[in-house]
């Protein structure tokens, strides 16, 4: 038996039992509604505050989910988390290092004391989780444990251990008795399936104060590339590559659904809008004469009615004594005369071509989602035509992306610990992610080139 299925844009489908699919449009004018789309906002956030018990929140997002957004359209797709993912391991390189800076130079050093503070607190995970939230979120939050007993003597031992806090769960957030409304702790939870009306659900962080760090037991260090015109949270780089993310990974869903299902639409039926309502006028005189109540249902449920029976004689239209008999008529609109009737059109099956046409959407996607996200096609393991580019290209890429791409980056995802670092022990020591020097083959010598060395 045939099925019929209102699509979004008002319009019907019909499933055949025979496997064939029939597209049904009702023509004329305002035959179908479309729905009204939002344009996002970036400069009002925090008018729209989230009441938590006495605090307010500031949003991230108009409707506080821009890490939502970018979490749910970047991981299903097959290649934005892999770039996402590749510009943290070309950040963190060779790992993290000490170093100083002497004279523009910068000089790595051992340093005892700072390592062992360091490595105490599995500094290298919490700088991998620095990288990820700033490659996705362009902030860094990080708690910053205070000794006991340092508040009463600020010696070499005021500061215990830092610890990475997602920025997918932390908001700014200021007391409803703030009338300056300016940002003073950190709330962090899940804000997507927890009650923000219950604290109990939510953590409160005053935020790292570096005119007096050692103020609070916890506080919360932030570390973020501004926005231009935006005050509380940066837009990051990869909430404009979203609308591409998404059309990049609609493709593999389009030619599953193909292959799976064998959908093929075969015919296109138009009826005319004058039809259906010469049909209402019948179906509320029926109700009328019968003391009923005229329900616009009662039209849906006749059209689909109409549209199965229309589906199961055309699923086997070249069976011999089936036909379909339609009358047109001519209505003057205006100066033009316009043709009214049903009109059944067979659609020509050219399913390479879709699949064709599907394919170089994908790749012209991929390119587009590549270039969004800031990373060359080479370093990404994706030349811009789907293949591997040449080593020296990739060499290339390297160096320009590691002196022009990552210094920024390694200043904001190591703030936290350099800043502690110098308020702890008083030193111009940093933490820095150590360059790995590559060469290409001609610089290299015979002995010591790829295509010379054992296996």
């Amino acid at each position: 038996m045939s099925s019929i299925t209102r699509l979004d844009d008002g319009n019907f489908v019909g499933s055949a039992p025979d496997s064939s699919v029939h597209y049904f449009e009702i023509a004329g004018r305002n035959a179908n509604n479309d729905t009204a789309t939002v344009k996002d906002t970036f400069h009002n956030w925090g008018e729209k505050a989230i009441d938590l018990a006495d605090w307010k929140i500031i949003p991230n997002g108009t409707n506080n989910d821009i890490p939502k957004q970018i979490q749910e359209t970047t991981l299903p797709n097959s290649l934005a988390p892999r770039i996402q993912n590749r510009k943290v391991e070309l950040l963190l390189d060779q790992g993290p290092y000490l170093y100083q800076t002497e004279k523009g130079v910068d000089t790595p050093v051992d340093d005892t004391v700072i390592m062992e503070w360091l490595e105490s607190m599995d500094y290298r995970e919490q700088l991998t989780c620095n990288a990820v939230d700033y490659y996705y979120s362009s902030a860094v939050y990080t708690k910053v444990f205070r000794e006991l007993g340092a508040r009463v003597s600020a010696n070499s031992g005021s500061f215990a251990l830092l610890e990475n806090v997602s920025s997918f769960d932390a908001r700014k957030a200021y007391r409803k008795s703030n009338s300056k409304k300016i940002p003073t702790h950190v709330i962090v939870g899940d804000w997507y399936s927890s009650n923000t009306s219950d604290k109990k659900d939510f953590s409160v962080y005053p935020i790292f104060d570096p005119l007096d760090p050692l103020k609070y037991p916890v506080s919360v260090h932030i570390a973020s590339f501004k926005t231009y015109g935006m005050k509380d949270y940066p837009l990051p780089e990869i909430y404009g590559a979203l609308p591409w993310i998404k059309r990049n990974t609609t493709i593999p869903e389009i030619l599953k659904s193909l292959t799976d299902n064998s959908l093929n639409i075969k015919w296109h039926i138009t009826s005319p809008t004058s039809y259906w309502d010469a049909q209402r006028k019948i179906l509320q005189e029926k109700a009328k004469n019968n003391k009923e109540v005229y329900d616009e249902k009662m039209l849906t449920d006749l059209r689909q009615e109409t549209l199965r029976k229309l589906t199961d004689l055309l699923s086997g239209v070249e069976n011999v004594g089936k036909f379909w008999h339609n009358e047109e008529t001519m209505k003057i609109v205006g100066a033009s005369a316009h043709k009214e009737g049903w009109d059944i059109k067979p659609i020509e099956q050219k399913v390479k071509d879709y699949v064709k046409a599907q394919l170089e959407i994908a790749l012209a996607s991929s390119k587009f989602v590549i270039a969004s996200l800031g990373l060359h096609s080479a370093l990404a393991n994706v030349g811009a035509d789907g293949k591997s580019d040449p080593g020296s290209e990739q060499i290339y890429a390297y160096k320009i992306h590691q002196s022009t791409s990552t210094p920024l980056a390694e200043y904001y995802v190591t703030k936290a610990f350099n800043d502690v670092i110098k308020l702890k022990f008083g030193k111009s020591i940093k933490v820095g992610f150590k360059r790995a020097k590559i060469d290409t083959e001609a610089e290299t010598t015979p002995s010591r080139r790829l295509k010379n060395q054992e296996a």
